[in-house]
């Protein structure tokens, strides 16, 4: 029985501790999950769209030519600029009082934006089932111009970049591929001159060749015909009686 009610309290222990972590994970999908349609989803479609333009900014604009990371030395500032004139630049944000000094309001310059934050954040946690989360679903928060521009400098910063460098991970061998095509189109000219210059000096040496081995049969055929010759009149001398021999040469004849 003992063991019985041991294996009971530790299911039941794990149904509660499961509870808890449902809970916990609910509570926290319900928690942020307005803060991830209009802080996380900005944050990576603007870093996506910063990432494209880093990248069309390094492309060739000529074909054939190298990719070239210098433009980003003007492209980096130009898109801070741009992000602090738009969010930044003249931009007031304030609270307004009343005359014994309380909260009445907030001033904000793009309202509309805040108004669609917090209806979407009221209806999420005013739809969900933790008392905590419907309570704050009546406490307004500030989602304006500032905040808009905040995430674009974390996508200037650490986002887009990001993207840049997964989107030119294969630019080294295009840097090699236009590198190895530029270095063939300029030794072309030289290669075909050395190309050639071969093929006439291979002619050269096959003339050559031909005029020494035509001298070399025509002399093969000229000492034959000496040495035949040669032979010709060495048997004439040693059998003319016309020519005188010494005393020995007659009596051994």
């Amino acid at each position: 029985m003992s063991s019985g009610n041991k294996h009971a309290e530790n299911f039941l222990l794990f149904l509660v501790v499961g509870g808890l972590v449902l809970a916990g994970v609910l509570y926290g999908l319900f928690l942020f999950w307005p803060y991830f349609v209009f802080f996380v989803l900005p944050l990576i479609i603007g870093s996506l769209i910063i990432g494209v333009i880093l990248k069309f900014s390094v492309e060739p604009s000529i074909e054939g030519s190298a990719i070239d990371y210098k433009n980003l030395a003007v492209t980096f500032p130009v898109l801070i600029l741009v992000v602090m004139v738009v969010f930044f630049v003249k931009s007031e944000r304030a609270l307004v009082v009343d005359k014994k000094g309380a909260r009445v309001g907030t001033y904000l310059e793009w309202p509309e934006l805040n108004k669609a934050f917090n209806e979407h954040r009221a209806s999420v946690y005013g739809n969900s089932p933790f008392d905590a989360l419907k309570a704050r679903a009546k406490v307004p928060v500030i989602y304006d111009r500032q905040d808009v521009g905040w995430i674009f400098l974390w996508c200037l910063s650490l986002g887009g970049p990001l993207f840049f460098w997964f989107l030119s991970r294969n630019d080294h061998e295009r840097n090699e591929e236009i590198v190895l095509q530029k270095v063939n189109e300029r030794t072309r000219h030289e290669r075909e001159r050395l190309s050639e210059k071969e093929r006439d000096l291979s002619k050269i040496i096959a003339t050559k060749t031909e005029g020494l081995t035509n001298q070399i049969r025509d002399f093969d055929q000229r000492l034959s015909a000496m040495t035949a010759e040669n032979r010709i009149l060495k048997a004439k001398v040693e059998f003319s009686p016309d020519i005188p021999r010494p005393p020995e040469a007659q009596k051994t004849n």
